[in-house]
């Protein structure tokens, strides 16, 4: 006799309630968990362009302009002004803070060219974090944003080129 207490061999074709149960919810968790990862990830590559939106305004913007930029960074707020005007004017444009909100609570990290490494939230907001020079290159740096598990890294180059890339711990 079998487990469903049906001797006739045609009965037993199918299956039971409790296994078509299980499927469907080892079904509905990886539906979820796929799409976390997807939304995590999103937010990841919109932070990457973000940052290259930034970049590559204030490239133009010093290309144009023919004056030396400096970019501000702290946890809250990121702002620009020219360096070498002797009114040292913050430039008039809409930064998107929008991300550094989300990111608020992580700790971040800024690595100058030089190898020197020191937290965003200790950078004061009398020296630039970047410079951009009017012949469209910049000082560069990588920015380090620590997640639970990985580090997503935007890797700004001398030329304006910008790199988005996770490190797992």
């Amino acid at each position: 006799m079998s487990e469903i207490g049906c001797n006739n061999k045609k009965l037993q074709k199918g299956f039971t309630l409790i296994e078509i149960l299980v499927v469907l919810i080892i079904i509905g968790i990886s539906t979820t968990l796929i799409t976390l990862n997807f939304s995590t990830l999103k937010s990841i590559d919109s932070q990457g362009n973000s940052f290259e939106k930034t970049v590559n305004f204030l490239t133009e913007e010093s290309i144009v302009t023919g004056n030396i930029i400096g970019w501000y960074l702290n946890s809250n707020k990121q702002f620009a002004k020219y360096i070498n005007d002797n009114k040292n004017n913050e430039i008039d444009y809409d930064f998107d803070n929008s991300i550094l909100n989300e990111i608020a609570s992580l700790k971040k990290t800024f690595r100058f060219e030089d190898g020197t490494l020191v937290e965003i939230e200790e950078i004061s907001n009398e020296s630039p974090l970047m410079i951009f020079y009017p012949s469209g290159e910049n000082s560069g740096g990588e920015i380090d944003i620590y997640h639970n598990d990985f580090i997503q890294r935007i890797v700004i180059k001398s030329n304006g080129k910008v790199i988005n890339e996770t490190i797992s711990y």
